[in-house]
């Protein structure tokens, strides 16, 4: 801890502590992952490069004139938007605020579209990692260093057995 670090934990622990995760897919909106082309076409985002998503050329318009086209926008804020309610109540959305858009293909319990097919396995990592991160914000927040999870980790186990 504090030498290696996991991108998985530092964008949970960043959303546990309501700071922007640093990985879109993590994030409450979309629309900082643009991409761009080696023709000078310009997406929406990586995982979206299609017609659709065309923000336009570099030959025609500069980096910032597409990036704040309102198709961007509208594009970034529809990961918020196109949330199912099963989504929007769940305890962990702040964590993981759907996830990226691609994955949406699922159904919700209650037959409706747009459930990321990673949603259950989410649940149990952030199930999990609840208390230590719990107690990692805690540690940030009294100005500690969250690393003294460790120490932690090692009574919370002995105590609960997990």
């Amino acid at each position: 801890m504090g030498r290696v670090f996991v991108q998985m934990f530092d964008v949970t622990l960043a959303n546990w502590v309501g700071q922007p995760a640093g990985l879109c897919v993590f994030n409450e909106t979309c629309g900082s992952a643009m991409v761009l082309e080696h023709n000078g076409d310009l997406y929406c985002c990586d995982h979206f490069v299609y017609p659709r998503y065309l923000l336009g050329n570099i030959r025609d318009k500069t980096l910032k004139e597409m990036a704040l086209l309102p198709q961007q926008h509208v594009f970034g804020q529809g990961k918020l938007l196109d949330l199912p309610r099963f989504c929007m109540d769940c305890e962990y959305r702040f964590a993981c605020h759907g996830e990226c858009p691609k994955h949406r293909f699922n159904k919700t319990p209650d037959g409706g579209e747009g459930l990321n097919y990673l949603c259950k396995a989410y649940k149990m990592f952030f199930s999990y990692v609840h208390p230590y991160m719990q107690y990692m914000g805690d540690e940030l927040a009294a100005k500690r260093p969250p690393a003294n999870v460790i120490q932690w980790a090692r009574q919370f186990k002995r105590y609960t057995g997990s």
